[in-house]
C-alpha cells in the first residue's frame, strides 16, 4: 500500500481515515475484506506512531510550563 499524500503530509490530528479500492469487474468483497484486513494495519500503525509523538510534544510543553 502506498499513498503519495502520506508520504508527504502528516496525520496529525486525523480523526478517521477513507479508504478506497479500485480493481476490475472481477474483484470479490471477499479480497478487498482480505485487502483491508491485511494492509489497514499499516495504516494504524502510522497513527498510532503520530499519536505517541504529540502526547510526548504535550507531555514536553506542560514540564516546560511548570518551570517558568
Amino acid at each position: 500500500m502506498s499513498s503519495p499524500l502520506l508520504d508527504e503530509a502528516g496525520v496529525e490530528g486525523a480523526r478517521g481515515i477513507i479508504i478506497n479500492v479500485t480493481g476490475g469487474s472481477d474483484l470479490t468483497l471477499a479480497e478487498v475484506m482480505e485487502l483491508d484486513m491485511d494492509r489497514i494495519g499499516w495504516l494504524l500503525e502510522r497513527l498510532g506512531d503520530q499519536r505517541k509523538r504529540e502526547s510526548r510534544e504535550i507531555e514536553q510543553a506542560a514540564r516546560r510550563g511548570r518551570r517558568r
